[in-house]
């Protein structure tokens, strides 16, 4: 009997050993987010995460940590003024400190960085809930998903920062690019949606970005909001019959 109840002992540590390292690695994973930095100018940035350094990355890349641990992190993001390397490392006099503050990423949140060319930064986040995918898109359930997660419109705090990144730019087609860059990472209300709008100067900008906006708009029903951001009839009816034509 002895020997069975030491048989069963010797077993029990053994699953728990086996065990072990699949829960660590969950709880690990609870406590991480993801970090990514972009920016629209056309030169290269250097990123410091913590003092730690992350070269080379072009606008076309970007800047992913898909492991980052949750809390408060110092980033500094230099600009290259020139576009080459001398013997491929930076020389400190072709670099420019365009942000430098500290991020908080919440737990499974991914924290988003944007820098304008006047090096302001836009920062946005969204929880990494089962049905999220970085190159998809969840928002067709009118707010929630099949797992029953809220996917909430852009705070306002987010919002404000988001409208006076497009005031100051000058002309529509930047606007534009900048609008549709922000637009595809996040969701808005069409109440949001028709102040972006009233931002563009140009009618067939304003309708340009209502069409692009509706894919990522959750109260779709309310669409109807907008039709006091056109001047012309025939803008209304075309964007009914994108809504109508939408799949």
């Amino acid at each position: 009997m002895k020997k069975f109840f030491t048989l069963i002992a010797v077993l029990s540590v053994t699953f728990s050993l086996f065990a072990q390292p699949e829960e660590t690695s969950r709880k690990a994973n609870s406590y991480q987010g993801k970090l990514s930095v972009s920016t629209i100018s056309n030169y290269p940035v250097k990123v410091l995460i913590d003092g730690n350094n992350y070269n080379g990355r072009s606008n076309d890349d970007g800047l992913m940590i898909n492991d980052i641990r949750a809390g408060y992190h110092s980033i500094k993001i230099y600009r290259q003024k020139k576009s080459k390397y001398v013997n491929d490392r930076w020389e400190k006099k072709n670099m420019q400190l365009i942000y430098e503050g500290n991020i908080y990423v919440k737990p499974r949140y991914h924290v988003d960085v944007t820098i304008n060319r006047f090096g302001k930064a836009f920062i946005d986040e969204r929880l990494m809930n089962d049905r999220y995918d970085d190159g998809g898109d969840d928002r067709e359930n009118g707010g929630w998903d099949n797992n029953d997660n809220y996917n909430q419109q852009m705070s306002s705090r987010s919002f404000d920062q988001f409208k006076q990144v497009i005031r100051n730019e000058s002309f529509d087609n930047t606007r534009l690019t900048l609008a549709k860059q922000t637009i595809s990472s996040n969701y808005f209300s069409a109440a949001q949606v028709k102040e972006i709008v009233g931002l563009f100067s140009f009618e067939n900008s304003k309708l340009d970005i209502a069409k692009y906006s509706y894919k990522y708009t959750l109260d779709k029903n309310n669409y109807f909001l907008l039709n006091d951001a056109f001047s012309y009839s025939s803008s209304k009816e075309e964007l009914a019959r994108y809504i109508q034509g939408y799949r």
